[in-house]
């Protein structure tokens, strides 16, 4: 019976998904050169780029499996609150990396935004963001808690600049950084609470971020920043870290309160997304490199660290990593 569900849960998940992509794309795009006109800036190329390609692929690839565990479909709503959600996470993550405004006001910015004047475009919007989100969202103290666990594993991050972290703090780091993170989605969505459902967004959180680091790996290691993948040993302690928070995941989707018909569904279509991940460490282990990575990144080619998904054969093995991932929520 697996084949079959696969086949026609992930036939459907991946067409639908290149149709509602350019739906999705152009409803960032719209959005965002509204913003530019209200409030009378321009935000930077990349990350106009960066927000109209992932919220797009965020929107269908994971908050749509997440409502069709209910049987219904993301509302306009849903994906609008998603969108500025997604615009002022990466306007905040600019501000931090950049160094454009201190500690103290990042925390008055984010705990009292309605006291904050400012004459900064960024700042501006990051501030309009904060407070529609606010005012929409149905259980405000949980907002807050999860806010305030980003804010500081947002934090805790800036010490992966320092050599000395060591590998375990870096994987915390990482899970509470993607879990929270992703864990905000929630809120924005119409569907009942159900702490089984959070540690599935919690658990897919810390994946995707494991999965973005590894396919930066080269560029973090260029930038002086410390991730699991390229601070590990060995690529057999990169996949046993990898496969453990597959793992915590399954286990998280075994425990859903639903019907093993919509488990087995939902589990299909997120199948891609851990099967990213299964297939950058099957391409840097296909080369003789010196681990950790990043102390001899100078040694090592940019290629060996780059997965192209152009390539016909790297969509094959996705499929393929993705049947695997399928069925091991069982």
């Amino acid at each position: 019976m697996y084949p079959i569900y696969f086949i026609c849960f992930m036939l459907g998940h991946v067409l639908m998904g290149m149709f509602k992509l350019r739906q999705t794309k152009k409803m960032g795009i719209s959005y965002l050169k509204k913003l530019e006109k209200e409030y009378q800036g321009k935000f930077d190329a990349a990350l106009f780029n960066k927000v109209v390609k992932f919220q797009s692929v965020l929107l269908h690839f994971v908050n749509e499996v997440f409502v069709q565990l209910y049987n219904r479909s993301i509302t306009k709503k849903e994906q609008l609150l998603n969108t500025q959600y997604l615009l002022m996470t990466a306007i905040y993550d600019e501000l931090i990396d950049s160094k454009k405004i201190d500690e103290d006001a990042l925390n008055e910015m984010f705990y009292h935004p309605e006291k904050v004047n400012t004459q900064d475009f960024h700042e501006k919007v990051l501030i309009h963001l904060h407070l529609t989100l606010l005012n929409e969202v149905p259980d405000k103290t949980k907002y807050w808690e999860t806010i305030h666990q980003i804010h500081i594993a947002q934090k805790k991050s800036s010490k992966q600049f320092c050599t000395q972290i060591q590998l375990g703090e870096i994987i915390e780091i990482t899970l509470e950084k993607g879990g929270y993170s992703l864990l905000m989605c929630r809120h924005y969505m119409q569907d009942p609470i159900s702490n089984e459902v959070d540690k599935c967004w919690y658990a897919l959180g810390g994946l995707i971020q494991m999965t973005n680091d590894l396919y930066d790996t080269f560029k973090d290691s260029k930038e002086g920043i410390q991730t699991f993948a390229n601070t590990s040993g060995t690529i057999s302690d990169i996949a046993s870290i990898y496969q453990y928070q597959k793992m915590v995941l399954n286990k998280a989707i075994a425990q859903l309160p639903m019907s093993s018909f919509a488990k087995s569904r939902f589990a299909i279509r997120l199948a891609l997304i851990p099967s990213f991940g299964d297939l950058a460490i099957e391409q840097i282990s296909n080369y003789r490199i010196t681990f950790p990575i990043f102390t001899n990144i100078n040694s090592i080619t940019r290629k060996h660290l780059i997965i192209d998904m152009e390539k016909t054969i790297n969509k094959i093995r996705l499929i393929y990593f993705s049947y695997k991932n399928g069925n091991k929520w069982k």
